[in-house]
């Protein structure tokens, strides 16, 4: 609910980079952002994996657009010696709690995601490190509560939920069937099999549940009759399963895709021309198929 009414969370992941400038604020790159955001007709976004500039939140709080504020913790590991994993949760402490004095006044941020991805096989190996991990979070979940006017949460891969997972308001997802994993399936199977596993996650944690991510990498121009991986046509098609999903079970509150816009990674295999091109905008906010798809879902 917000301000007693409910609200279906409609919107992307972002990241704060630009050809030539890179990971920088620019003004007008923040300006055409949000003009993308409500072209598409999204009302939300996660500040995925890190504080945004205070101007993006100035534009957000102009434009009526609900922040899922995000600490700028991600995948922490629990494998390496105490005394690191020590100074680990030292430092992610004090970072929810300058993000918390930051923006705990600004009208736009609607909840708090204490970390991103959390847990998996190599950073919680033992039991012991699991049961770290679980104090962990949940002393970053409990700070954040305690700023007292906000809901809370923290992302996490639906196969790594953890305990904690059950101390936040809502579950956040970060699911990416049919490109990680289960290639090639079909994408009528691909939503059974999904809406599966949201309705036994629902059922474990009994929690609402925001898609806090999803997609799949997109080469501009890349067309197919049969949508095959890296067309326009499959990224549309999967992301339509999420709205689809989101629409039909009545706990799922939101999805989030990911991303706004193409954005410059590090050079791997799965990274065409060294960029992450899960983007519905081009890495110039250019619309791809799937752009046109959510307008059409999101106003209707």
């Amino acid at each position: 609910l917000l301000n007693g009414e409910p609200v279906s969370m409609r919107g992307f992941g972002r990241h704060e980079d630009f050809p030539l400038v890179g990971r920088a604020e620019v003004g007008a790159v923040l300006v055409r952002d949000h003009a993308c955001l409500r072209w598409v007709g999204a009302n939300s976004y996660r500040t995925a994996h890190y504080p945004y500039s205070e101007v993006d939140l100035d534009l957000a709080d102009e434009h009526g657009l609900l922040v899922v504020s995000e600490s700028p913790c991600v995948g922490l590991s629990f494998a390496d010696a105490p005394a690191i994993v020590q100074q680990r949760q030292a430092q992610a402490t004090r970072a929810l709690a300058e993000l918390l004095a930051r923006d705990c006044c600004r009208t736009c941020v609607v909840a708090w995601s204490v970390c991103n991805e959390p847990g998996g096989p190599q950073s919680v190996p033992t039991a012991e490190a699991k049961r770290q991990q679980t104090e962990a979070l949940l002393e970053l979940v409990a700070l954040a509560r305690a700023e007292g006017t906000r809901l809370v949460t923290f992302a996490n891969i639906p196969e790594h939920c953890d305990e904690a997972n059950r101390a936040c308001d809502f579950l956040s997802l970060n699911e990416y069937v049919g490109w990680y994993y289960d290639v090639g399936k079909p994408l009528a199977e691909i939503g059974r099999q999904l809406e599966a596993k949201f309705v036994a996650l629902h059922a474990d944690f009994r929690k609402p549940i925001m898609v806090s991510e999803c997609g799949a990498d997109t080469l501009p121009g890349c067309h197919m009759m049969a949508p095959g991986l890296w067309s326009e046509e499959f990224q549309a098609g999967l992301l339509e399963v999420y709205t689809e999903l989101e629409r039909k079970l009545p706990f799922v509150f939101g999805v989030h895709v990911w991303n706004l816009a193409d954005f410059r990674t590090p050079q791997m295999h799965l990274r065409a021309a060294g960029l992450n091109h899960k983007g519905v905008f081009t890495r110039l906010r250019e619309p791809k198929l799937a752009a046109h798809m959510l307008r059409r879902a999101w106003r209707p």
